[in-house]
């Protein structure tokens, strides 16, 4: 596998704060998807915010196919193929669905591209399909996760980044959700997930990477990750400690 995006020994807060992420160094390789868990205020939020160009990094390098992108805009990235899903549901509620999926591929000048990126994602989701002419501010907050996921894979990013995907959804919506992200491994599409409910999160990817009061404690397999019991020790809440990170 070869690295995908690169940090290196990033920092990064809002303001005149203190630093929210703390000298993070991470790689998500090409093709293998990866969950990011934590605590609240770990800094998992941020890191998205700051490889998608939302917050500029205070230091450090971010490398996305071996390219400094660290300070570039959200719009730029996008055209190198970053997309990020924020935990907002920002749809443009008095646009049709199929207006809202079409936002999505605005950089894309072929016309015929975008109408196959469009059907694509309406099989994905059928019920944004039953929907397509339904103003998107009608939808229920699930439709709505549904469409703003749909609307970011109308570019076929070779990352997708999502913020909490299952926050404030019903089990039902959450796992068609999850199911489609799952779909996406070994597609073109490498998939970074935010994911407060560790155990879904984890199981809807390859690896498992933990933040801790913004910095990366531990990462490995996902489906090992969690029997870890220094990870069981930062989910009671207790202090977790300098240690090794888990071997490839």
């Amino acid at each position: 596998m070869s690295a995908l995006l690169e940090l290196r020994d990033v920092r990064a807060g809002y303001g005149k704060g203190p630093d929210i992420l703390q000298q993070v160094d991470l790689t998500i390789e090409e093709g293998r998807s990866a969950c990011i868990i934590g605590p609240n205020g770990a800094g998992k939020s941020t890191l998205l915010k700051v490889v998608a160009g939302i917050l500029s990094p205070r230091a450090g390098e971010i490398l996305f196919r071996g390219e400094p992108v660290a300070g570039k805009r959200p719009d730029q990235l996008l055209r190198r193929g970053i997309s990020y899903v924020p935990q907002e549901r920002s749809v443009f509620p008095t646009m049709t669905v199929r207006e809202n999926l079409n936002m999505g591929a605005y950089s894309l000048s072929d016309k015929s591209v975008v109408a196959e990126r469009l059907e694509r994602v309406l099989d994905m989701f059928p019920v944004l399909a039953e929907r397509r002419n339904q103003l998107a501010g009608t939808l229920s907050g699930g439709e709505q996760q549904m469409l703003t996921l749909g609307r970011a894979l109308m570019v076929k990013p070779a990352l997708l980044m999502v913020d909490e995907p299952s926050l404030g959804l019903a089990p039902q919506v959450a796992d068609l959700i999850f199911e489609t992200l799952q779909h996406l491994d070994g597609s073109e599409t490498t998939v970074l997930l935010v994911e407060q409910n560790a155990h879904r999160g984890l199981e809807a990817v390859q690896w498992g990477i933990v933040l801790d009061l913004g910095t990366k404690r531990f990462e490995g397999p996902a489906n090992s990750i969690l029997d870890d019991p220094r990870i069981r020790e930062l989910y009671l809440g207790t202090r977790v400690g300098s240690a090794p990170e888990v071997a490839e």
